[in-house]
């Protein structure tokens, strides 16, 4: 099982989210998520506290090619941590866009350290939903 960082695992157990079995590594390229995906990533910045922190990113577009450069981009919200977070705000965030404007971000995906990590928002939310009256 990875390791996260206490403010990722906060999150997690706020909104009912199993790191074991609703955490996946995907791989870095255009079909390592879809528009509502949370990712966690560590990305390379440069030095520094927090330069290299990991990050809990909301993906707001599809993930595409950079004509130019020919990067892959990653583009989203940077989820705030520590936050005030329930098993129904995986949907929430997304679908009413409650995070600030400030926090929209677009990342190189070459630059990602590491492996990218996505949650299963679905089946976490399933279970929430399932064990909600017992």
């Amino acid at each position: 099982m990875a390791k996260f960082s206490t403010q990722i695992n906060n999150f997690l157990q706020q909104t009912g989210v199993d790191p074991r079995a609703d955490v996946h590594m995907v791989p870095k390229s255009d079909s390592a998520g879809r528009p509502g995906d949370f990712v966690i990533f560590r990305y390379q910045l440069g030095i520094g506290v927090g330069s290299r922190a990991e990050r809990l990113f909301l993906l707001l577009e599809p993930i595409a090619k950079d004509a130019k450069t020919g990067n892959l981009l990653i583009t989203g919200m940077k989820v705030p941590l520590p936050g005030d977070y329930n098993p129904l705000s995986l949907l929430n965030l997304y679908n009413n866009k409650e995070l600030p404007r400030e926090n929209y971000r677009t990342y190189i995906m070459s630059r990602i350290r590491g492996p990218l990590r996505r949650i299963d928002r679905g089946a976490s939310l399933l279970r929430y939903l399932n064990n909600r009256g017992r």
